[in-house]
């Protein structure tokens, strides 16, 4: 994820979920409300990517990591005839594809950009003395083994959250989990995104 990935993304998150005096001031055109509805349905990665919602963020995403140039090609108008393919293996566009959806389906649990990453904000204490999410459910998040189930826990959280979290840093933490997914060998226990969970988790939990 670059610069400009991440402000695409941002761009598309904020059209959802900023006040239209906010979009105003950004110039930037609401998304329409099906958007939200329909990538809050979806419950697999495969109904996300045929969803409108995710759509207007998959074309709008670099050549790079779609393998697509828009030509025509606008969130009124969103057809596959309408892109040229790029120098990209078919094997490598998936993997983004999946990535990008998970991203989506997960950033419409996000209400409020703040500064505060997931597990920090998990582990903040309530005015009980105990952390936000229990860490009985931040381990199962922990120890999810598909991209579903990764999802499907990660919305719950979002929720117990009420959405407040960094919306960059969470998508940086996805990419961060599919990469390790797919590396043939462990990282550095110190560089593993579990390890660097358990630690915001725990520090916030003090």
């Amino acid at each position: 994820m670059n610069n400009l990935s991440e402000s695409r993304l941002m761009r598309w998150w904020e059209s959802m979920f900023l006040s239209p005096s906010e979009l105003k001031e950004k110039k930037i055109t609401p998304a329409p409300t099906l958007y939200k509805a329909e990538l809050k349905r979806c419950q697999d990665i495969d109904a996300v990517t045929l969803a409108e919602g995710f759509r207007a963020l998959w074309f709008n995403l670099p050549k790079d990591i779609t393998g697509i140039t828009k030509e025509n090609v606008t969130e009124e108008n969103i057809t596959e005839e309408s892109a040229a393919e790029t120098e990209i293996t078919e094997e490598t566009k998936q993997k983004n594809m999946i990535l990008w959806a998970m991203i989506a389906m997960t950033l419409v649990y996000v209400k409020i950009n703040t500064t505060i990453n997931l597990a920090t904000a998990a582990g903040t204490k309530t005015e009980n003395d105990k952390p936000i999410v229990s860490t009985h459910r931040f381990a199962q998040l922990q120890a999810a083994k598909t991209p579903e189930e990764f999802i499907i826990r990660l919305r719950r959280i979002l929720q117990q959250l009420k959405g407040q979290v960094s919306v960059l840093s969470l998508a940086r933490d996805i990419e961060q989990w599919m990469k390790e997914q797919h590396q043939p060998r462990p990282r550095r226990a110190n560089k593993r995104l579990s390890v660097q969970w358990a630690m915001d988790y725990y520090k916030a939990a003090r």
